[in-house]
C-alpha cells in the first residue's frame, strides 16, 4: 500500500463515508494482534487515523490503547 505524506481533500467525502471509514477503521483496531514492530506501527497510524476522522465528524477523542499494553502482547507472543 502507498503511503502519502500529502494529506487528502476532504471534498467530495460525504459525512456517511466519514463515518464508514471510522467503523472500518475501529473494526481493524479489534482485530489488531501485535507479533512484532510493524504491527506496533499499524495500531498507532490506526488510532492516529481514528483521532482524525473523529475530528473531523466533531465526536468526542477515542481512548488509545496504551503501547505498554500494545508492547507487552508482543512481547508475549
Amino acid at each position: 500500500m502507498a503511503r502519502h505524506r500529502k494529506a487528502a481533500s476532504m471534498e467530495g467525502l460525504t459525512r456517511e463515508s466519514l463515518e464508514t471509514l471510522l467503523d472500518l477503521v475501529e473494526i481493524r483496531l479489534g482485530h489488531v494482534e501485535i507479533y512484532d514492530r510493524e504491527d506496533v506501527r499499524e495500531l498507532k497510524q490506526l488510532e492516529k487515523t481514528r483521532a482524525q476522522l473523529t475530528s473531523i465528524l466533531g465526536l468526542p477523542a477515542p481512548a488509545a490503547l496504551p503501547l505498554s499494553m500494545a508492547e507487552r502482547q508482543m512481547r508475549a507472543a
